[in-house]
């Protein structure tokens, strides 16, 4: 129950900010009225949604972190399609149209903290179907309420405001750079030898294979316009490519280069990135382009996470239900449609091309993809997760079944009656492994991706099937499910998920393959378990609890990648910045946590333990992600620690050297045009005076002083100013297609 003192806040808000500009389109205009504290309610915020329709409509839709929310009108009734897909219902949104605007407020449980736990997706549904909308999204840093919290005892703000930035920005500018041919990640040798020689000719390279035995070796003399590279790499083209660019980076104006002696090698023999599809879609073309990135900075392995949930994305000639259904999204109240309910993004069009919801990538397409990635030294090993995060794949053979008969690809059963809750909200996305639909499915799935590959001409290097976060209670109503573990002596539905992993470990065995997954199929399983399945285990990602985790995975055997979310989680925000995209729960991740990700934080054990760390990666989940810019604002710089540690396990740069060797690849990243995070500039008043400062020494600062959000066309920092009393002066930085979020100082 709301309290009189907040119901007398929303009428008075409700009063705001109706007068919208009517057009031809449709436009919903989202906003926060700010967060709210009582004894009553605890803490909530208001959410409030301008419709401006042309025609009367049935309901708005839009897509949203699950939290409770109730609406203050009580004409309107909020549906929830799917954790994360909400609907209002009103009998008022039948005198909608053009002139006639409808306000809806809801009252949402928690705080409002973060843009990324906005709405989007939002669209109107009429006569049954989904209408598009333009989509607005009001600023959530207007008003200090916005984003701050009240408490008992006082404001919880976490903006990090302009005089804070700037002493930030001070303590890490950076003067510098690396040394010829040096950069991330750091060769093991450089010897220069005291004179200038003619660069060498990329047409007049010479490989020549050795045996060493060290991941990715090569070494090379520099002193002439020819060049003979020593490497044992399976993909010489990429070396080359390589050194190439060292090469480029250290020639002068003349075409000179140091004389020098080059010598390297990785440390891990997986250096990988994970991108993820599944949740929202990313072409191939951009593909490309991060592929690119990966290679530029000597990482091999793209963990590529391509089914899960939310959708597939990969066609499966054998199972085509599997992209029509599984790689669609939009509007829907059941699941008995032929494409998924609208999540995270779109606009409620399972058939638009305009939003990330939908996608896949056909056949020729992905071997184009694998063929590229191997050109460019890089393997991508594909993730279905299984048996959990299913539900993509569950609804499309599902459909395969309403439509064809067929129930021998079933991953569920009749008559369960489970209830479960996942830690993203699902109840009905667990593969039962006590029928033999999967298994089947699983069979099936698994040879067409041989095929592709062979056809591709490239090695699988592994198939990722998950395996985490497998709830409690997951299989408590199924009959098959009880029946078999009494069959099997089972005593905690720990042993079916095991015997699932077994299996389907077993399926990829028969197709020569071997499996990768999440640290839940390596702990807390008998050692009968273990050995049964740990030769067929190529990598296990631990992701959490750094240390402990980690040394036991290890210390079983088992090919440990380092992946822990408080280090490499790339989907987790830099900064506790309201405007900075990102997820919250896995705290803050900033360009050195990568770098410090080093195998002694993450593996805490003897050496002869650590000898099973095959590799390290990062990570980036889509469910914040809406195009490659923000993919690559979300790994770059980031990207580069990682890449550091991938290669060498040791200690190499100091902070400094790193931020200047950031610092020198930023100004890379600004001129060929590819976005990257940028700490946010520092404004403060100094002798009466306001001054502003960045972090790197490039790019332009741009601000304003009516409190409005700069542009790439605001004033331009050119020095010190005066501003008068009242002022509210904001600042971002731009480098390239790269902007900071706001600075901001109030006078």
């Amino acid at each position: 129950m709301m309290t009189p003192k907040f119901l007398s806040f929303l009428a008075v808000a409700a009063c705001m900010g109706v007068t919208q500009n009517v057009s031809a389109e449709n436009i919903i205009t989202w906003e926060t009225l700010g967060n709210r504290s009582d004894a009553r309610d605890g803490h909530t915020y208001v959410q409030r949604f301008t419709v401006n329709a042309d025609a009367p409509f049935e309901r708005l839709a839009f897509c949203a972190f699950k939290r409770g929310m109730h609406p203050v009108n009580p004409s309107d009734t909020v549906i929830e399609l799917l954790p994360g897909y909400y609907a209002v219902a009103s009998a008022r949104f039948a005198e909608a149209g053009p002139d006639v605007p409808v306000v809806i407020d809801l009252v949402t449980d928690g705080s409002l903290r973060n843009i990324s736990y906005r709405p989007d997706g939002m669209h109107l549904v009429a006569d049954g179907k989904p209408v598009s909308a333009r989509n607005v999204r009001k600023s959530i840093v207007a008003d200090r309420p916005q984003y701050a919290v009240p408490g008992p005892d006082g404001v919880d703000d976490r903006m990090i405001y302009g005089p804070e930035a700037f002493v930030i920005n001070d303590s890490l500018r950076s003067s510098l750079r690396p040394a010829p041919y040096n950069g991330i990640p750091t060769l093991k040798s450089i010897k220069t030898h005291g004179r200038r020689v003619h660069r060498p000719a990329a047409d007049r390279v010479k490989v020549i294979k050795t045996d060493d035995s060290r991941h990715d070796y090569w070494r090379a003399e520099i002193d002439g316009p020819e060049l003979t590279v020593y490497t044992n790499s399976d993909t010489p083209d990429a070396v080359v490519a390589g050194l190439m660019r060292r090469i480029d980076d250290a020639t002068d104006a003349a075409g000179m280069v140091p004389a020098a002696s080059l010598e390297d090698w990785a440390d891990m023999s997986y250096r990988g990135m994970m991108i993820d599809v599944a949740r929202n879609f990313t072409p191939a073309d951009d593909m490309k382009r991060i592929i690119d990135l990966m290679a530029r900075y000597g990482l091999n392995v793209l963990h590529f996470h391509v089914g899960d949930d939310e959708g597939w994305r990969i066609e499966i000639p054998e199972l085509p239900e599997l992209t029509s259904v599984g790689a669609r999204r939009g509007y829907c109240t059941d699941d008995n449609q032929p494409f998924l309910k609208q999540i995270y993004s779109g606009d409620g069009d399972p058939t638009s091309t305009v939003t990330p919801a939908n996608g896949y990538y056909t056949v020729d397409e992905f071997v184009d993809l694998l063929r590229y990635a191997r050109k460019a030294g890089i393997d991508i090993i594909p993730e279905f997760d299984t048996p959990g995060h299913s539900r993509a794949a569950i609804r499309a053979m599902e459909h395969r079944y309403r439509t064809t008969g067929d129930a021998s690809l079933r991953l569920i059963h009749d008559g369960d009656t489970s209830r479960y809750t996942t830690a993203q909200d699902f109840h009905d996305n667990l593969m039962n492994p006590a029928i033999d639909g999967p298994y089947r499915f699983w069979d099936i799935v698994m040879g067409s991706l041989v095929n592709t590959y062979a056809r591709a001409g490239v090695p699988l290097r592994a198939l990722h099937i998950g395996g985490d976060e497998v709830p409690a209670h997951a299989w408590d109503g199924s009959d098959a499910a009880n029946s078999l573990m009494a069959e099997k002596g089972m005593t905690h539905q720990r042993d079916l998920h095991a015997y699932f992993v077994e299996r389907v470990a077993g399926i990829a065995a028969r197709h020569g393959i071997r499996i990768a997954g999440w640290q839940e199929i390596a702990l807390g399983h008998p050692d009968a378990y273990n050995e049964a399945v740990r030769p067929h285990v190529a990598a296990v990602n631990c992701w959490t609890n750094a240390g402990d985790y980690g040394r036991r995975i290890a210390a079983q055997g088992y090919p440990l990648i380092l992946s822990n979310v408080d280090y490499l989680y790339f989907d987790q925000t830099p900064t506790t910045h309201p405007e900075e995209p990102g997820l919250t729960w896995g705290g803050i991740v900033d360009e050195f946590r990568p770098l410090h990700a080093t195998v002694d934080q993450l593996c805490q054990a003897p050496a002869e333990v650590q000898a099973n760390v095959a590799g390290i990666s990062g990570h980036l989940f889509a469910e914040t992600v809406r195009s490659r810019g923000m993919i690559e604002r979300y790994i770059l710089p980031r990207m580069l620690g990682l890449a550091e540690r991938a290669h060498n396990k040791g200690e190499t740069l100091s902070d400094s050297e790193y931020f200047g060797t950031l610092t020198a690849e930023m100004a890379r990243w600004g001129a060929e045009g590819t976005d990257h995070w940028l700490r946010q500039p520092g404004i403060r008043l100094n002798d009466g005076k306001i001054e502003m400062n960045d972090a790197y020494g490039l790019g332009e600062i741009r601000y304003t002083t009516d409190g409005s959000e700069p542009d790439a066309d605001s004033r331009l920092y050119t020095g010190p100013f005066d501003a008068p009393a009242g002022t509210r002066i904001c600042a971002r930085l731009f480098n390239g297609p790269a902007a900071s979020v706001t600075s901001i100082l109030e006078l």
